[in-house]
């Protein structure tokens, strides 16, 4: 009877415990399987060379055996292929403008891709006024339009707003790598007397720098010792972004060109220099700004915070060493054929867990 009793009376200070307990709640986690691609588009039939997006749709650039007899494809959500124009010459690549335009980059000319009544039609441009005039165009903003006079062969240029209505061109940022210009005018000094007398008589003939010729007579441009300038102009937000990856800064502009603010980075230098590919990705959808790393070919997504410059996340593909990355709504795409095996290059697309 008595070890009733305690029984009883501690299983009465138990439940007076419990409930005098907090409940605590404990945030929700996801967890996520090991990720998987999905294919967006693929055939056994031909490959994809490249592609970009068309609304709700793709545009592909296929071929069977090479570039040499390409097509250019349209096809929807559902692998659908709606529309199909053989291209008359050897392509390269697609080339999306900044007037939004789709254009198809060839051996000896460019076409204009038009979609209408979900028909392909090819407009030829003229070559080298779209090179010069269309090519360094970035973006716009209003009347403004924003490009550059960027040549890779060289270690500095500069950013330019063409304003439309007053007509009127503003130099605003000059990139430049200090160093690296330095070490490229240098190559002039190591030249031989008669290589030296030349490339003065050339630079005299083409109105061109002196240093310019030696470089090129050199090759230092084309060398394991040149790396071009990296700093590309976004438009995130109604803002000029320039990510000034020789000053270690991204450095932002309002509509007037005016400097707004600038934030330290040092996401370009890694501990394994070799993994930072010198590419940034922009999500067009959600304005989230990406830097590609790749080690043992597995290509890493990390997400920028463009109010500190720092990298908050990390996302990394799971095939490896995937070609033409695009980014949209958190979805990355890509261009891949498995290793070793008989299939075609297929699209995929991943979603990008943050």
């Amino acid at each position: 009877m008595r070890k009733t009793y305690y029984l009883l009376f501690a299983t009465i200070l138990l439940i007076g415990n419990l409930k005098a307990q907090k409940t605590i709640d404990l945030r929700s986690v996801s967890v996520y399987p090991h990720p998987i691609a999905d294919t967006v588009f693929g055939s056994w039939k031909f490959s994809v060379a490249d592609y970009e997006f068309q609304d709700d749709k793709l545009l592909l650039l296929t071929f069977e055996k090479s570039l040499e007899h390409p097509k250019v494809i349209l096809t929807d959500g559902s692998q659908n292929i709606i529309s199909t124009f053989e291209i008359p010459d050897e392509a390269k690549k697609l080339y999306k403008d900044y007037q939004g335009y789709t254009n198809i980059i060839c051996e000896s000319t460019i076409y204009r891709i038009t979609i209408i009544n979900n028909e392909i039609h090819l407009g030829k441009l003229p070559m080298d006024d779209y090179r010069r005039h269309i090519m360094p165009c970035l973006d716009t903003i209003g009347k403004d339009i924003y490009f550059s006079n960027y040549d890779r062969d060289y270690p500095e240029f500069t950013y330019y707003a063409y304003n439309t209505s007053k007509l009127a061109v503003n130099p605003f940022k000059t990139v430049c790598d200090k160093e690296q210009l330095q070490g490229y005018n240098m190559e002039y000094y190591f030249l031989q007397p008669k290589q030296k007398l030349l490339a003065r008589q050339l630079a005299d003939e083409y109105k061109v720098d002196k240093h310019r010729i030696a470089v090129m007579m050199t090759g230092l441009t084309n060398s394991y010792f040149y790396t071009p300038l990296y700093a590309p102009l976004f438009i995130i937000n109604d803002t000029v972004c320039i990510f000034d990856h020789c000053s270690n800064a991204i450095l932002k502009y309002d509509k007037s060109q005016h400097l707004l603010d600038s934030i330290t980075i040092d996401y370009n230098h890694p501990k394994n220099w070799r993994e930072w590919k010198h590419q940034l990705i922009v999500d067009k959808e959600t304005n989230k700004v990406y830097a590609v790393y790749q080690k043992s070919g597995f290509f890493y997504l990390k997400n920028i915070d463009m109010k500190t410059g720092k990298i908050v996340s990390s996302f990394k593909l799971s095939n490896q060493y995937v070609d033409k990355l695009k980014i949209k709504n958190n979805e990355v795409y890509y261009v891949y054929s498995p290793f070793e095996s008989v299939q075609e290059f297929f699209i995929y697309k991943e979603t990008i867990r943050n």
